[in-house]
This record gives structure tokens, C-alpha cells and sequence, in this order.
């Protein structure tokens, strides 16, 4: 259980820096306040792998 909250908590503070450096890139919704929750949520899933093997071998090494 640790580990998963570990790699959520890692996400978010990837996933958040990827989007407050690179901005909102993908066009997922005209309403501008939706766009960038939706483009947030696209990092936030795409940096869970970096997130996954960071906590994994941090904890397993």
C-alpha cells in the first residue's frame, strides 16, 4: 500500500512540474478551464511508469 501511495505522490509532483514547465500542449476540450485539468490529468498518467519504477527500485534497492 505504501508503495502505490509512494508512486501517486511521486505522479502528482511530476506530472505537475511537466505541466507547469511545458504547458497545455494537447487540445482535448474547447472550454479553456477543462483543457488544462484534462492536460494535467494526461501527465500525471503518462509520468506514472517514471513514477513506478522510481518508487520500485528506490524501495527494492
Amino acid at each position: 500500500m505504501a508503495a502505490f501511495i509512494l508512486t501517486m505522490a511521486t505522479s502528482l509532483f511530476i506530472g505537475g512540474g511537466l505541466w507547469l514547465a511545458l504547458g497545455s500542449r494537447f487540445s482535448f476540450s474547447d472550454d479553456p478551464q477543462q483543457n488544462e485539468a484534462l492536460n494535467f490529468a494526461a501527465f500525471f498518467i503518462g509520468s506514472m511508469p517514471v513514477s513506478f519504477v522510481l518508487v520500485f527500485f528506490g524501495l527494492g534497492g
